[in-house]
């Protein structure tokens, strides 16, 4: 459900929040090429998705992008706000840029991502797909993950849950705590 919502608010974030959705004239030799302008566009967007009447998440984007024929809707500077259900914060993510493809049900946030769980733990990665099928997030950039007791890890490729409750860091595992170094084996 929560999928679904966020599909219906991307596609028509541009109709409630001021778009702009330009047919070419007649005469423009470049409107042959209409296959790479936006079907709409939409600027300071603060979308919500819901669950039924809870909002279940605040999407913030300095600007919304759709495009129908490739399927695609972007996103930029996005600071992402989801809600459990007695409508407490759960979780943030920030990221330079995203995309959310439909047809295939996944959404990707690009540059200086980071994630914040309800319990503090941060994740920090270039790239962060989430699949709401699967209700799983992963990535297979180099990631920096922080717990609230100061544990720091790193490695390379990331799995979990969308509340970041269950992790796994793939390759190449280090770590820092406060007693020394953890190295993989």
């Amino acid at each position: 459900m929560f999928y679904r919502c966020m599909i219906i608010v991307f596609i028509f974030a541009g109709i409630l929040m001021g778009c702009s959705n330009e047919s070419p004239s007649k005469g423009d030799a470049s409107a042959a090429d209409s296959i790479s302008r936006p079907d709409s566009e939409c600027f300071s967007c603060k979308t919500y998705l819901l669950d039924g009447s809870q909002v279940t998440t605040e999407i913030y984007a300095d600007k919304i992008i759709q495009f129908k024929t490739n399927d695609s809707t972007m996103a930029y500077n996005l600071n992402i706000i989801s809600f459990d259900s007695i409508g407490q914060e759960n979780s943030r993510v920030t990221g330079d840029s995203g995309i959310i493809n439909e047809q295939a049900g996944l959404f990707v946030i690009f540059g200086h991502v980071v994630a914040i769980a309800e319990d503090s733990t941060q994740l920090e990665t270039e790239v962060l797909h989430w699949n709401p099928k699967t209700d799983r997030i992963y990535t297979d950039a180099f990631v920096r993950f922080t717990t609230p007791d100061g544990t720091i890890s790193r490695g390379w490729g990331f799995e979990a849950n969308q509340r970041i409750k269950k992790y796994k860091i793939l390759h190449r595992v280090s770590g820092e705590t406060e007693v020394g170094t953890i190295d993989e084996l």
